[in-house]
């Protein structure tokens, strides 16, 4: 009756589910629906899923290699990229305060993850704290003018960053 236009799968870990995913994303796809699964990849998503159609695979990323790694395992780098093997995937990063603080690492991480065949889009997040939150992720409001700038500035060199002109 209330048939959605748009369904998100997120949480925990979808993969760990891909039997009833591989069971339920065709029936989504034919009602219709555009469907989209967040991922931290650490599971190889799954070949059947290619050309389904209205299906997104988004595959959330911590920054740069190192710093991913470390906060992600057993996510890492090396299993993501051999997991997204012949996908088109959306990447998407939350910035935090370290890593908009070091000059050059938002033009290494779109670089980087623009470079890979198996990304489709690159999507960018600002990190918004809870009400009253204090943590060294927190981004202050001149951390996300120079976010903002700076992903401006890259959206013209690097095709795959969705970022929109009225941002």
């Amino acid at each position: 009756a209330h048939r959605p236009l748009h369904v998100s799968i997120v949480g925990g870990e979808p993969l760990v589910r891909y039997r009833e995913l591989g069971e339920i994303l065709p029936r989504l796809a034919k009602m219709g629906v555009y469907t989209q699964v967040v991922t931290s990849a650490v599971r190889p998503v799954p070949s059947e899923w290619i050309g389904i159609p209205r299906l997104k695979i988004v595959v959330s990323i911590d920054g740069l290699q190192p710093e991913h790694d470390e906060r992600r395992k057993p996510a890492t780098y090396d299993r993501v990229l051999k997991h997204i093997k012949g996908h088109q995937v959306t990447v998407h990063c939350t910035v935090t305060r370290q890593q908009a603080r070091r000059d050059g690492y938002l033009e290494e991480f779109v670089r980087y993850w623009s470079e890979n065949p198996d990304t489709g889009q690159i999507w960018i997040s600002l990190y918004t704290p809870q009400v009253g939150e204090q943590s060294d992720e927190r981004l202050a409001p001149a951390d996300r003018e120079r976010v903002v700038a700076a992903l401006m500035h890259l959206r013209k060199g690097f095709p795959k960053l969705t970022l929109p002109a009225g941002l």
